[in-house]
This record gives C-alpha cells, sequence and structure tokens, in this order.
C-alpha cells in the first residue's frame, strides 16, 4: 500500500497545475522551541535565477488554501504591475493580514487610511485637519451602496455625496479631489488595494470639478485704493481706534500677510517678519530665513509707515487687544490662521470699513495686501518691477503675477491710456 501523502505535497501538486512549473514551497524556522516554522515560497524562472519570500503563514495542513491562495494574490499583483517577488509579497502582506472581502480581495481600506494619515503628519495642523475629512469621506463613499469597484466610480460617489454646497469650478472641490486621488494612489501603490482603484483620468476628475459660473476677473479680489487707505486711517485715528489704527496702517503701507502680525519684529528700526505658513517648502532652512518689510508710501501720508513701525517698536500703542491673544496661542495651536480671522472680525466689524465695502463690492481685509501690490506698479511715476514688489510682499513673480498683477479697473485703463499718448505727443 503506497504511503499517504503529505499536505504540502498536495499542495505543490496544485500550486504546479494552477501556475505551472518554477514555484516550489518549503519549510523555514522551525526550531525546538518553536516546532512549527513558516512557509518560504521560491519562484524559480526560466533561466534558473531565483527569488524567495517568507511568507506570513505557518507551515501546517490548515494553511494550505491560505498559501494557495497567497501565490495566486503575488502571481497576480507580479504580472498585473510588473513587480518583483519581494515587491508584490510587500503589498500582499496587507491583505494577509487585514480583513478580507468576499473571494479574498482587498478590503483593509480603515488601516489604509491610519497608515497614510501618519505619513502626512508633518502638515500643520489645519491642512491635516482638512486632509483627515476628505480621507474620512473616502471611506463612507466606499461603504455606500453599491459598493464603488474602481477609482472612477468611487470618486464619482464621493461628488455625489459631498459637493452639493460645493461651487462647480472652486478650490474646494479641486482639493477634495486632489487629496482622494493622493489617497488612492498610496492605497494602490503602497498598501495593495487593487489596481481598478487608481483615480481616474484628468478629464474625469475635471468633469466632477465642472465649470465656475463666474469669470476669472469676477474672482480677482479688488484691493484697497490708496485714497481709501488714507480715509479709513485717518477715521480710525478720529474715532480713537488707534490699536485697530496701528494693525490696518502696518498691513496696508508694507502689504503684510494678516497673519504675519504674529511674526513682526523691529531690529535697529528695520521691520522683519518670519514665515506663517507651515509646510515642507517653508520647513526648510531658507524658508526660515526673515523677510525685511518695506513700506510704500500714499500720497499724503509720507513716512507714515516708518512712524508706524517705530510706534509699533515702542510699545506706545499696541495691536489690538483680541488679535495679541491669538498671537499669544499660537505656540500651542502650531497655526497663523486665527491671527489672520481675528484681524479681519475686527475690521469687519468697523463701520467705517463696512462703508467703504458698501461702495467697493468685494474688498476683503486682504484687499490691504492687494492694495501695496497695486501701489507698487500704478501709483506712482517709477513703479517697482515685478520682481522687487513680489520680493517686498514675499512670494515669487508667478504668484505676484497670478493673484496680484490681473486686476485692473476702467479708471486705471483710462488713466495708463492717456499716460501713452502723452508719451506718443510730446
Amino acid at each position: 500500500m503506497a504511503p499517504r501523502q503529505q499536505w504540502f505535497e498536495t499542495l505543490r501538486l496544485s500550486i504546479q497545475q494552477e501556475h505551472g512549473k518554477g514555484w516550489s514551497i518549503w519549510e523555514v524556522g522551525a526550531t525546538k522551541r518553536n516546532p512549527i516554522g513558516r512557509c518560504r515560497l521560491t519562484r524559480i524562472y526560466e533561466d534558473r535565477a531565483r527569488s524567495s519570500v517568507v511568507l506570513p503563514l505557518e507551515w501546517k495542513a490548515t494553511s494550505a488554501t491560505a498559501i494557495l491562495s497567497a501565490v495566486g494574490q503575488l502571481r497576480a499583483l507580479m504580472d498585473e504591475r510588473n513587480l518583483s517577488l519581494q515587491d508584490a509579497n510587500k503589498l500582499n502582506t496587507e491583505l494577509l493580514n487585514g480583513p478580507q472581502a468576499d473571494g479574498g480581495e482587498f478590503a483593509g481600506w480603515e488601516k489604509v487610511a491610519e497608515r497614510f494619515l501618519k505619513t502626512q503628519a508633518g502638515l500643520r495642523s489645519s491642512t491635516l485637519a482638512d486632509l483627515t475629512t476628505r480621507v474620512k469621506r473616502t471611506l463612507k463613499a466606499l461603504e455606500s451602496r453599491p459598493c464603488p469597484r474602481d477609482g472612477g466610480t468611487l470618486m464619482q460617489r464621493y461628488a455625489d455625496k459631498f459637493f452639493a454646497k460645493a461651487p462647480a469650478g472652486g478650490v474646494g472641490r479641486k482639493r477634495n479631489l486632489l487629496d482622494v486621488s493622493r489617497f488612492l494612489n498610496y492605497a494602490v501603490d503602497e498598501c495593495g488595494a487593487p489596481i481598478r482603484f487608481k483615480p481616474p483620468s484628468k478629464a474625469k476628475i475635471n468633469e466632477l470639478i465642472g465649470s465656475s459660473e463666474t469669470t476669472t476677473a469676477e474672482k480677482l479680489t479688488p484691493p484697497v485704493k490708496p485714497e481709501d487707505l488714507a480715509a479709513l486711517l485717518d477715521q480710525m485715528a478720529a474715532d480713537g481706534e488707534h490699536e485697530l489704527h496701528l494693525a490696518v496702517g502696518l498691513v496696508g503701507l508694507y502689504g503684510l500677510r494678516p497673519s504675519e502680525l504674529a511674526v513682526l519684529t523691529v531690529k535697529d528700526g528695520r521691520g522683519e517678519v518670519g514665515s506663517v505658513k507651515r509646510n515642507s517648502k517653508t520647513m526648510s532652512t531658507k524658508a526660515q530665513q526673515l523677510r525685511k518689510i518695506r513700506a510704500l508710501d500714499i500720497p499724503g501720508r509720507e513716512g507714515e509707515g516708518e512712524r508706524l513701525l517705530q510706534l509699533y517698536a515702542s510699545g506706545l500703542v499696541r495691536l489690538p487687544l483680541s488679535i495679541r491673544n491669538q498671537i499669544a496661542l499660537v505656540k500651542d495651536k502650531n497655526r497663523f490662521q486665527d491671527v489672520g480671522a481675528e484681524f479681519a472680525q475686527k475690521l469687519e466689524r468697523y463701520k467705517p470699513w463696512q462703508a467703504l465695502v458698501a461702495r467697493n463690492p468685494g474688498l476683503t481685509p486682504y484687499s490691504l495686501r492687494h492694495g501695496y501690490a497695486w501701489r507698487a506698479h500704478c501709483c506712482s511715476a517709477n513703479p517697482l518691477h515685478p520682481r522687487n514688489a513680489a520680493a517686498f510682499i514675499g512670494h515669487n513673480v508667478q504668484t505676484h503675477l497670478k493673484h496680484y498683477g490681473s486686476w485692473t479697473d476702467d479708471a486705471s485703463l483710462d488713466a495708463a491710456l492717456e499716460l501713452f499718448n502723452q508719451g506718443v505727443h510730446a
């Protein structure tokens, strides 16, 4: 009577029948203390080169089905993604350790989300909070019925569930889908999710973003004109709003981001500001260099910026208390946005500012910074070169031209035309 065939011999035959020659399994790692070892899988190629991995499966009969399934998954990953056996095993480990869906397919989305967010831990707190929200929304979209079966249907489901209040073509939709794409790429490339969950084409994503009904020109934030800034500062002085006058004057005359009030210092009579951004670029040593600030005069207020800076340095007049409170919380919160938000709230409650906005729809507190860029190019017989203006305001030329160099109005165009014609006739 022939001896009974061992379970692993039967398994080897099954592997050969399903996947052909060139695959073999052996036990490794068994000791007296731990008599049950692990399964080592070896792939032998036509040129006799070989590659091996140790599967996270015990060498015992009850593991036979799991081993056979693992070989199939590894071969599929290798063929589908042109991976080595080692790289395929690295991805497949997540499959074996995570919960399994019907048919053994990938179902470890919760674990992938946890791992993905850990890789993003260096982001500033507000950015990480937004990303976490979008990842959680993606998980909800994955759980909806009928279940999305690929990246395209998943993004469509995400848009259907969460874009009801997001205007078409808006930055909100773009940022949401960008983060969903990053998450899906990570799931497929790093965690072994099926390749069909790769994000769809750029054209499909743009279709989900949609087109805005608002023109580019309508989106541009108008600047505070120099005469309006002068009148606003005068009114604040007359109303005894000396602290708000100081804050608005510094932002408007120096072109500061409102949140940069938190990092403003005066050294040897010169003003400097540090970085208020928290991302991979600004965390570098170079990005942390201080930026010297320079005031641009407005007619009838020559030297006003310098006077306010020295007043700030003296401490005789301080920033509004609510802004100072937010500055004191920056270190604990690890963000600067609340300083800018408090500045905006303080200004928006001031009635002369409300009246100015009523006369100039679209104005925001950030328009004070836009007004600085406007004056740099349009309010002097010797306008600044865009490169210098961009350096003064603290960004690159491309950003300067995109966000600050596109706004104009009829009065400015008429003035430019008159100046040009004067030059021709002269």
